[in-house]
C-alpha cells in the first residue's frame, strides 16, 4: 500500500501520532508535497508492520 493511501485510510492526526511526526508533515506526505527522510521512512515501515514499504514510500509517481 502506498503511503498516501495509508494516511488517507487512518487520517493525518493518527498517522502523525503513529509515525512520531507533526500533523502537517503527515498531510504533506499524503498530498505528495514531501517525502519522509530515511529515518522517518524506516519508522513508517516498522509501525505499519511492512504494509507500507520502502518502495511504497519512494516510488516515482506517474505523470499523466
Amino acid at each position: 500500500m502506498n503511503l498516501t493511501s495509508y494516511i488517507e485510510l487512518i487520517g493525518d492526526k493518527a498517522a502523525a501520532e503513529l509515525f512520531g511526526i507533526t500533523e502537517r508533515a503527515a498531510m504533506s506526505y499524503r498530498l505528495g508535497d514531501r517525502k519522509p527522510r530515511p529515518e522517518v521512512a524506516q519508522r513508517i515501515v516498522d509501525k505499519t508492520n511492512g504494509k507500507v514499504g520502502w518502495a511504497d514510500i519512494y516510488a516515482l509517481e506517474k505523470v499523466v
